[in-house]
């Protein structure tokens, strides 16, 4: 829900901007190399907890940033970093269903994650 207001956000905006010589780039990034999938909704974070995404998903940090500045600084309208990135919008795009059956089969069940990695 919040990248769909991002994104509504971002488009309503820009008309309203570019008079004034402001440019906006949606930046949708993906899995980049962060601590954001350790911290539970409380902002504590959990530096033991093991990452769900794999590794082989995950760009660098270095990486990402380069791909951003790069949008920004050509004046791109939304720039989706990470190839698997490109991959899902497209498919979410074109086929909305396949990602919200995905997103049902992906979702925890029962127990927060956090407790079930911390041993509890």
């Amino acid at each position: 829900m919040s990248k769909f207001a991002l994104r509504a956000l971002a488009n309503s905006i820009t008309p309203e901007l570019r008079p004034s010589g402001v440019k906006v780039t949606l930046i949708s990034p993906g899995f980049v190399d962060s601590n954001i999938r350790r911290v539970d909704k409380e902002g504590t974070l959990h530096a033991g907890a093991r990452d769900p995404v794999p590794r082989w998903l995950v760009m660098s940090t270095p990486k990402a940033v380069r791909q951003i500045l790069r949008a920004v600084a050509s004046g791109k309208r939304e720039a989706i970093v990470t190839t698997h990135g490109k991959f899902l919008v497209a498919l979410e795009r074109f086929a909305p269903w396949l990602i919200r059956a995905a997103g049902r089969r992906m979702a925890p069940r029962g127990a927060s994650y956090y407790s079930e990695s911390a041993g509890n």
